[in-house]
């Protein structure tokens, strides 16, 4: 298996989206600091100390990613919703929990990774959050799990978080990295322009 038995959560890069939004492909959108996007945050994950796999729709051509395991989503074109449920049916069922990640953020710190990890349990959800904003990663313990399986489309695992409220810990970090997404090329552009990016 690509984990070994050690390892307890997982990062899960889902870019498996087709950037409509951006009008380009995103993922390898090149930062003044830090090289292509999604190679970025997957060395971010490993320096974490976390395994990285990335979910791709089937179609992509992208065979190898440096870093990363690769996992293949049938049913991407429907949706977020779809390339999660895909994804989360392949995982090592021995990790207790995984950090989803959305590979539009390219501005989160190493270090939040690592706070998210450290929280995260079979039986919890952790949910950061910078000055009252939801951010990303959520970590979702192995409990909740078959939930994850049945989303469609591009609901996201909103519905989850909502439906098991009581298990769900919100986690107050220092790094705006975590809600700063870039969807289409100026909101990206001007993430890049006003911060400081990490390494």
């Amino acid at each position: 298996m690509f984990w070994n038995k050690s390892v307890v959560n997982a990062l899960l890069i889902l870019a498996a989206g087709q950037s409509r939004r951006f009008g380009a492909d995103k993922r390898f959108v090149t930062m003044p600091k830090g090289g292509p996007l999604l190679p970025a945050l997957i060395r971010r994950g490993g320096k974490a100390g976390l395994p990285v796999t990335v979910v791709l729709a089937e179609s992509d051509p992208l065979t190898e990613i440096h870093g990363a395991h690769i996992l293949r989503s049938t049913r991407a074109a429907g949706g977020m919703g779809y390339s999660l449920a895909d994804a989360i049916a392949q995982l090592d069922s021995a990790l207790s929990s995984v950090l989803i990640l959305p590979a539009d953020l390219p501005l989160l710190r190493i270090s939040s990774l690592r706070q998210v990890a450290e929280q995260a349990a079979e039986d919890r959800i952790i949910i950061p959050h910078f000055q009252g904003q939801r951010g990303h990663p959520v970590a979702i313990g192995r409990a909740f799990w078959p939930e994850l399986l049945n989303l469609e489309g591009d609901q996201g695992a909103k519905a989850v978080l909502a439906k098991y409220a009581d298990a769900c810990v919100r986690l107050d970090l220092d790094d705006p990295g975590i809600c700063a997404d870039g969807d289409t090329p100026a909101a990206m552009q001007s993430l890049f322009d006003e911060m400081t990016l990490p390494e």
